[in-house]
């Protein structure tokens, strides 16, 4: 009995440091993006070991508590705690982000009017600035309550994924991120919130393509989806690349929603995020989860801004009605 028990403390114990390491707690020169998927099934494994050992009340339990502090900083990443702290600023306006997969186009969810009832959330959540992915212009609703919008690339281009921004502010100049050889792209819109000119980005970077077939459990998973992964991964740093060429001739303070493809634990997410606040690490409470895949929550949508505007408050609009939640921010100016 005593050596299963002293197994499953080494075991606990690598799979701890396994969890700092792929937090990015411990910094690692191996660039091997495929790994941070791994992290909340890691952080799963633990937990379930700190609640063996405490119900028990055997000591390890304690390790998970040392290793929650040192990595109390990434921790906040996968859930947050509600910031009691958070300075708000009288004067917001919301943007919204939302990969609506077609608006149910091929019926994925056995379910009609899919459209409309994805237009009554809009209609209820009213932001002012709103960002879709996969946007479908046969099957997507009128939303009258934007006057302003741009939407790209025009259905007569074949092989894009379209995506587009609505908007209530007058939108005052506007332009397109075309990446090489990828299906995905991304626009921006330039506003101004009261006398503040803003940009508006609505990024769709390259997707894995997953589905139920290519689950991390499934036990026909093998080496070539690994090869997948880090090759799509790359691709889109170079698309985050590229688009800071863009950015870099952008004067004034910006949103980026953004449907990343990859979890916040990834380069991809370290690149995008560098000196940006992200909406839900800044205001958002929970595990924050965005991408319905088997029984792991996956944050792959974003809204990262400028440090210079206020982030009031950030949440998930858990709807079935794609296989992505929307995610909804407001901002301040003070």
């Amino acid at each position: 009995m005593y050596f299963i028990e002293k197994f499953f403390i080494i075991l606990n114990v690598v799979f701890l440091i396994i969890q700092l390491f792929l937090m990015g707690t411990i910094e690692t020169p191996i660039e091997d993006y495929f790994f941070s998927l791994f992290v909340p099934v890691i952080i799963i494994i633990n937990l379930f070991f700190f609640f063996i050992w405490l119900f028990y009340l055997k000591w390890p339990f304690l390790l998970f508590i040392l290793t929650f502090l040192i990595g109390y900083n990434e921790w906040n990443l996968f859930y947050k705690f509600p910031n009691t702290t958070l300075r708000k600023s009288g004067s917001t306006f919301s943007v919204m982000s939302y990969n609506v997969r077609l608006f149910n186009k091929y019926r994925w969810i056995e379910k009609p009017n899919i459209s409309d009832e994805i237009e009554e959330l809009i209609i209820q959540e009213n932001p002012d600035i709103l960002c879709v992915q996969e946007y479908s212009s046969e099957m997507a609703p009128e939303l009258k309550g934007y006057k302003f919008r741009y939407i790209y690339p025009n259905p007569s281009k074949k092989g894009k994924s379209t995506v587009a921004i609505f908007s209530k502010l007058k939108i005052n100049g506007k332009g397109f991120i075309d990446f090489d050889n990828s299906s995905n792209s991304g626009i921006y819109i330039d506003i101004e919130f009261r006398k503040q000119k803003l940009r508006v980005y609505n990024l769709h970077l390259e997707s894995f393509k997953l589905d139920r077939i290519d689950s991390i459990t499934n036990s026909s998973f093998s080496k070539n989806f690994k090869l997948k992964f880090d090759e799509v991964s790359s691709r889109q740093i170079e698309q985050i690349n590229f688009f800071k060429k863009t950015d870099k001739f952008n004067d004034n303070p910006s949103i980026i929603a953004v449907d990343l493809n990859n979890t916040q634990f990834s380069e991809t997410y370290k690149i995008l995020s560098r000196k940006k606040n992200d909406a839900f690490h800044t205001a958002g409470s929970g595990l924050g989860e965005t991408y319905k895949y088997s029984f792991i929550p996956l944050r792959i949508d974003f809204l990262f801004s400028d440090k210079k505007l206020k982030i009031n408050s950030f949440k998930v609009i858990r709807k079935n009605l794609s296989d992505h939640y929307p995610i909804i921010s407001y901002y301040g100016i003070d």
